[in-house]
């Protein structure tokens, strides 16, 4: 926490200055909210940009803050979906999909949170769709190797066990970096039990092992 403590003081300090310019105390509460996601505190951050979005709403319409607002919004969709405020989420993500100045990695998050909570709010094929953008990008990083367990779920509960295998398989075979030991153990519980529906005993009991040697 010693970085964020750092900066939290920073900005403490910034906001002591005489501050003239409307645009430069929209940067600091921005900075700010960013900050206080980056911490964890989702709730609190996610009411920092929506009132930077009601404070500076004239600025953030204009062309030269565009690029801003689309931080803001993805930001809040990927908080909000974290807060399980799912329907919230998908309203902010829905229209962060639009977006055309993202970068392929924001834009990749944007799909995954998407799914996320496309698949808490019950929207099972939505929630596919999002997770194979999110896997098209290839950016062969964990949120393409999360988003291939998840996508498997997804198929594994439709009972479609082949295409629940290939995500597993793909997974798996995302470098070593892309895999927390956590998520590991899941895919490998996850292919043990879809082994056992295509009656593939022995993969069932490899990964069985793997598993509970995770």
């Amino acid at each position: 926490m010693g970085k964020f403590d750092n900066a939290l003081e920073i900005m403490r300090q910034i906001r002591t200055l005489p501050i003239q310019e409307k645009y430069v105390r929209m940067i600091v509460d921005y900075g700010d909210a960013s900050m206080t996601t980056a911490m964890s505190r989702y709730t609190e951050g996610v009411s920092k940009l929506d009132n930077i979005l009601e404070v500076y709403r004239d600025l953030l319409q204009t062309t030269d803050f565009r690029y801003l607002y689309e931080e803001i919004q993805e930001r809040r969709g990927f908080a909000l979906t974290t807060l399980e405020r799912d329907v919230e989420a998908v309203s902010v993500l829905e229209e962060a999909a639009t977006f055309v100045n993202s970068s392929a990695g924001d834009m990749q998050s944007v799909y995954f949170y998407l799914g996320i909570s496309y698949a808490a709010t019950l929207k099972v094929d939505l929630a596919k769709v999002a997770y194979l953008r999110a896997i098209e990008f290839h950016l062969s990083n964990s949120t393409e190797a999360d988003a291939h367990y998840r996508v498997a779920v997804l198929y594994f509960r439709e009972r479609a066990f082949a295409q629940a295998k290939n995500h597993l398989e793909a997974a798996l075979e995302m470098p070593d970096a892309a895999i927390s030991k956590q998520l590991r153990g899941f895919i490998y519980q996850q292919m043990s039990r879809t082994c056992h529906y295509l009656g593939e005993v022995a993969e069932e009991q490899k990964y069985s092992r793997l598993a509970q040697a995770s």
